[in-house]
């Protein structure tokens, strides 16, 4: 761990009223369920793989992503930008009798800093444009050096602290003149330099309201660098985290923050070779990915990636990472540039950050209040948001990009006294929180998941003679919240605001288009991992089956998305149920035609073969049966509860054929599934034969060989029957099933294959005791 010197700003802890930062640290959250039987090591590979590929895939180049942090309130915009020159006018001031002789070639171009004074009627250099094309006007309309005169100018002497490694910094031009581990301090001086000035600024003008102030902040470096944040769920460390303070506070931050605190993150190399911006953009996304894991209300996320003297801003957003133009510090333009940035930083409103103003930390009751809106038919508010309240999570948006969905356990009543650290509320509904897939018109959006929802709730609710476990919505709506005085609903096109139209396109154009959407349901159940034993596991894969199928006949709404992320454990009364959940991709088969083909949805190792290679075949329920199929042969491999799929990791899950359904690009992956299920031999020598540890998933010894889906049997109820099963030709015309796709014919009879698969779980469900080798047994 480097440790950086002291300056005189002291680091501030992340204050309470930003509403974001909880009161204790949280325990690391894993990645997706489907990396669970992978090690360490070979888990931070594989991320580092994958973000390796977004370099070339999801990273878009635009400089107009740095407006995202100007302001929205006039006054701080004119304030942001008074600040900014004069801190940029004093950091030249105390470089310039440094680059004598030393000056870059771009710094030739342009006069002194002095010669513009002398030139310009001795006005302090302080209220001067760096640039000989910068114009000393704003937006207001009022001279920009008329403005700043009016704020404190700081004096040259003493020398600000810092000023000699800014300097040593701002002489780089192709590699950093030192190690690495040195230029984690001058990277930290300018910060630093930076943020001792914005304080200044703000403590001593008069133009804001102190209410104004009171939203601003300072964004200061932690005090340690190259460090391991307690947070982590792997031994990666960051280079450099940021953290936010009030813009007064004085309070020494006495510990090296975790992925909890941080407001960004920066990355720092040498050099500024290919080779290096690929591996400080794959770094840094790798670590921003723990940022959304561990922050509740993280909706998007900035950070700096920094190869020698080039700064680069990149955002992290759902479906691109959008990167800046670099700010060359070796040049009075980039050093102005990266000054701006970082005030706006400090000036804008935490939602222009990515934090969610509707997630607040109460610090008297040390919980969170959570605002839910409750949306009528047409996609519009009917009264004032609902507060929640919670404590804690059970499922945190574990990638970088996608939907962060996160789940909050809440209540509506609202705490009496202050929680202890280890004491959780008690709750009484599950809160769904996440960005989905949408249309801009919420009237027009007929695949909402609140509308989905509350289709389902009014069919069964009052009428469900089969006692079946649906999701059941309490309300439901898109995020709303105040920015710049006026309430918006958080969208990419409010997440994008203010970036030119081609970027715009680019990130929530058409199909892109996510709104940030939330839900409350009554029931309250765990992860799937957390089923115990295998008869608890059967049982809860049955009643989220038996859900899906009452859903398609009497709603005819399609889930599309079976994983084991969706599927929870619900313990009520002494017994325990499954509960399909997570119906944003979910669609109504009485509205839509066309769409059921050709859109692929789903997690990766469980997408049916339909759905992975997009194919024009119809999407029907079978899909998310097979979809079910290969997470039950998923966890009959690598177990399920967090010590046995520790164990499973070391028994070489890799070097396995089901590992070939995650590993790999879409088409092996598909080929493999084809192969793999194409004819009962295969599967048999495939995949059941590594069933070992959890056989009784398919081949209980207390149900009848009709039901083994691990041995031949003469009738059509198991398995492995279902798998072989072959649609009859209808008339002459038809191929030969022998000679035609097996997955395309059988889709033919997706409604009776369905309805075997479900009796199938059903009589092994009603009918499996207790599962008593201590060797199968889950502890």
């Amino acid at each position: 761990m480097q440790e950086i010197g002291t300056s005189t700003l002291q680091l501030a802890t992340a204050t309470k009223s930003s509403g974001f930062t909880p009161l204790a640290k949280r325990s690391g959250h894993s990645s997706a369920r489907v990396n669970a039987a992978v090690s360490s090591k070979g888990l931070s590979k594989e991320r580092r793989d994958e973000m390796r590929e977004y370099y070339y895939d999801r990273r878009i180049m635009d400089d107009s992503i740095r407006r995202l942090t100007q302001p929205v309130d006039a006054r701080l915009r004119r304030l942001a930008e008074d600040i900014t020159h004069l801190i940029a006018g004093d950091m030249e001031q105390h470089l310039e009798p440094r680059f004598k002789g030393t000056q870059s070639s771009g710094d030739k171009e342009n006069d002194s800093i002095a010669s513009r004074t002398r030139n310009r009627g001795g006005r302090t250099a302080s209220t001067l444009a760096l640039g000989p094309s910068t114009k000393l006007t704003s937006s207001s309309g009022k001279g920009l050096s008329q403005r700043v005169s009016k704020l404190s100018i700081l004096p040259k002497e003493p020398e600000q602290p810092g000023i000699s490694k800014i300097q040593k910094w701002a002489r780089t031009k192709f590699e950093y003149d030192g190690s690495e581990k040195e230029m984690y301090g001058s990277i930290t001086a300018f910060f630093t330099y930076v943020a001792h000035h914005v304080k200044k600024q703000l403590t001593t003008t008069k133009k804001v309201s102190e209410a104004a102030k009171g939203k601003c902040r300072l964004l200061l470096p932690g005090p340690c660098a190259d460090y391991k944040p307690g947070d982590s769920d792997d031994n990666t460390r960051i280079d450099i985290g940021l953290i936010d303070s009030g813009y007064d506070a004085a309070v020494e931050f006495c510990t090296k923050p975790d992925y909890y605190q941080l407001r960004a993150i920066v990355e720092a190399k040498r050099g500024k070779t290919l080779k290096d911006s690929l591996e400080a953009f794959a770094q840094l996304s790798e670590y921003t990915r723990q940022m959304f894991a561990e922050q509740y209300g993280l909706r998007f996320a900035f950070g700096f990636a920094i190869c020698a003297g080039e700064v680069r801003l990149h955002h992290f957003g759902n479906h691109k990472i959008v990167e800046s133009a670099p700010m060359d510090i070796a040049t009075r333009e980039g050093r102005r540039s990266f000054i701006e940035l970082l005030v706006n930083m400090s000036l804008c409103e935490i939602s222009q950050l990515g934090c969610d103003p509707t997630i607040r930390y109460l610090p008297d009751l040390n919980c969170w209040q959570i605002d839910c809106a409750d949306d009528d038919d047409n996609g519009a508010g009917r009264n004032a948001p609902k507060q929640y309240y919670f404590s804690n999570i059970i499922c945190a948006a574990d990638r970088l990009l996608g939907r962060h969905t996160r789940c909050f356990p809440a209540t509506d009543i609202r705490p009496t006294r202050k929680r202890g650290d280890e004491e959780s509320l008690r709750a009484t509904v599950v809160i769904k929180d996440a960005f989905a897939f949408a249309k801009p018109e919420a009237s027009e959006d007929d695949r909402d998941e609140v509308r989905t929802l509350k289709k389902i709730r009014r069919e069964f609710e009052g009428d469900n003679p089969d006692n079946i476990m649906y999701p059941k919505i309490v309300v439901g709506g898109r995020v709303r919240f105040d920015r710049g005085g006026k309430f918006v609903e958080d969208t990419t096109s409010t997440m994008y605001e203010g970036v030119d139209d081609e970027l715009l396109e680019k990130v929530s154009g058409g199909a892109l288009f996510r709104a940030h959407r939330r839900i409350v349901l009554e029931s309250i159940g765990k992860p799937l991992r957390t089923a115990e034993t295998v008869k608890e596991f059967v049982a809860v894969i049955c009643d989220a089956m038996e859900c899906h199928n009452a859903i398609v006949e009497r709603c005819q709404i399609l889930h599309r998305d079976i994983s084991d992320n969706n599927i929870l454990v619900v313990r009520e009364n002494g017994t325990v149920r499954g509960l399909l959940i997570d119906f944003d991709c979910a669609i109504d088969l009485s509205k839509e035609k066309k769409d059921v083909r050709n859109e692929m949805t789903g997690t990766l190792p469980f997408m049916s073969l339909n759905n992975i290679t997009n194919s024009s075949v119809k999407r029907t329920s079978l899909d998310d049966c097979e979809s079910m199929l290969y997470l039950l042969c998923w966890h009959a491999t690598i177990g399920f509860g967090s010590q046995h799929e520790r164990d499973r990791a070391k028994a070489g899950f890799e070097e396995k054929a089901i590992a070939q359904w995650r590993n790999g690009t879409m088409v092996t992956i598909a080929k493999a599934k084809r192969m793999h299920l194409g004819s009962y031999g295969n599967f048999l020598d495939g995949i059941v034969v590594e069933l070992d540890l959890y056989e009784a998933l398919f081949a209980n010894v207390n149900l009848g060989v009709e039901y083994h889906g691990t041995k031949e049997a003469g009738g059509n109820s198991s398995l492995a029957a279902l798998l072989r099963r072959r649609a009859r030709p209808t008339d002459a015309g038809d191929s030969s099933p022998n000679n035609a796709d097996p997955f395309e014919m059988r889709s033919r009879e997706w409604e009776h294959i369905s309805r075997d698969f479900l009796d199938v779980l059903v009589r092994t469900k009603n009918e499996m005791v207790d599962w008593v080798d201590t060797s199968k047994q889950l502890q």
